[in-house]
């Protein structure tokens, strides 16, 4: 069903317009050659997405978003916070789990890498369910040019468990450590939150005794008061960002750490309307310990015009939902709007035109613009 939703929007869309993705000895990681640094003002932008939640057919919408968001932020890492995939949809159902997870997770990272932006990822609930392991996702991740995700091994529960430094801005030092966990079915387990006292211990050790200030990144919000005091004892964490939720993103605290939840970057999975988005993080190594924060909208990137009320529609599971007439009625009023404000708008600009039909299915004009 939701192929047949998508394959005719798309052509219905098309016609209208066109008639007109335990180790016991542990070693943080340590800075690699092209490593992660803060700009010579001292900052280092984040740009957090979570739970894309699509499949190898992804909704033009949530492709746009990531595009935009990118090229408004212009980040210095971009991170993917779980549930790329949405295991449980219609179009995973005839099995193909492995192309169709390589072509879901090429869709999503493409962008990024066009852009020459290093992106980390940790990993979903729904991520693990799927006939394509996620050691193997690693290791199609891990192909594209930027890719900073690292397999830890078999010896500690999950996959994803690792950190990434930041260096000052003279290149000399550290100026932010980033930890990423995987947060499995519900939490870090016991021997997860081992590892990460053993990765802040090698990364103190390494720093001459002194604490690294650190942001920790997972899928599902950290509730085990096991994880959150190991970050107090620890000293490090002093903001911890994840998603799952799909709709909040609101923040709260505890021990003296800030947790951050992100609402999702998807359209083909329920969430909070045109308040989709991602959350944008600001550090700044003149102000070690405290973060900037805001999240980025569908509503916020894109213009309020017919034309994006139409591309939401279209493309937002569920927006098509209902009785039979009165979604007929919705569709063409919707579609007839933005046809003749797309006639309106780009009249006697052949070249406009064709930017913004090509840029309502996804393809990525931003780059001409770069």
């Amino acid at each position: 069903m939701r192929m047949k939703f998508k394959t005719i929007s798309c052509i219905f869309l098309s016609l209208v317009f066109l008639l007109g993705i335990f180790t016991p000895t542990v070693s943080a990681r340590a800075p690699q050659p092209g490593a992660l640094k803060c700009r010579e003002d001292g900052s280092f932008t984040i740009l957090q997405f979570t739970d894309t939640q699509d499949t190898h057919l992804p909704s033009p919408n949530m492709i746009s978003l990531l595009q935009k968001a990118m090229d408004e932020v212009k980040p210095d890492l971009v991170v993917f916070t779980g549930d790329q995939l949405k295991n449980y949809d219609s179009d995973f159902k005839y099995g193909g789990h492995d192309w169709k997870s390589r072509k879901a997770l090429t869709a999503i990272i493409k962008p990024v890498v066009l852009r020459g932006i290093p992106f980390a990822v940790a990993f979903g609930n729904h991520d693990s369910l799927l006939d394509y392991s996620l050691e193997e996702q690693v290791r199609f991740l891990q192909k594209f040019p930027g890719c900073l995700v690292i397999d830890e091994g078999p010896d500690v529960s999950g996959c994803g468990n690792y950190n990434l430094p930041v260096l000052n801005s003279a290149g000399e030092g550290f100026a932010l450590n980033l930890y990423f966990l995987d947060s499995n079915q519900s939490l870090v387990l016991p021997d997860q939150i081992e590892y990460y006292r053993q990765m802040s211990d090698a990364l103190k050790t390494q720093n001459g005794g002194v604490s690294v200030p650190s942001i920790e990144f997972q899928h599902i919000v950290p509730h085990s008061d096991d994880l959150i005091d190991a970050f107090a004892e620890q000293g490090d964490v002093f903001a911890s960002f994840f998603g799952h939720n799909h709709y909040r993103s609101d923040s709260f605290t505890e021990q003296g750490i800030e947790f951050f939840f992100t609402p999702t970057a998807g359209f083909y999975e329920f969430g909070p309307d045109r308040e989709r988005g991602a959350r944008v993080i600001k550090y700044n190594e003149n102000a070690p310990r405290t973060v900037e924060t805001y999240v980025l909208t569908f509503n916020d990137l894109f213009d309020d015009n017919p034309i994006t009320d139409c591309r939401y529609m279209l493309f937002t599971i569920g927006e098509m939902d209902g009785d039979p007439w009165p979604v007929v009625v919705k569709v063409v009023t919707t579609v007839a709007k933005a046809f003749f404000y797309f006639q309106e708008a780009t009249c006697g600009r052949p070249i406009a035109a064709l930017a913004e039909l090509m840029q309502f299915f996804g393809f990525d004009i931003g780059l001409f613009n770069q």
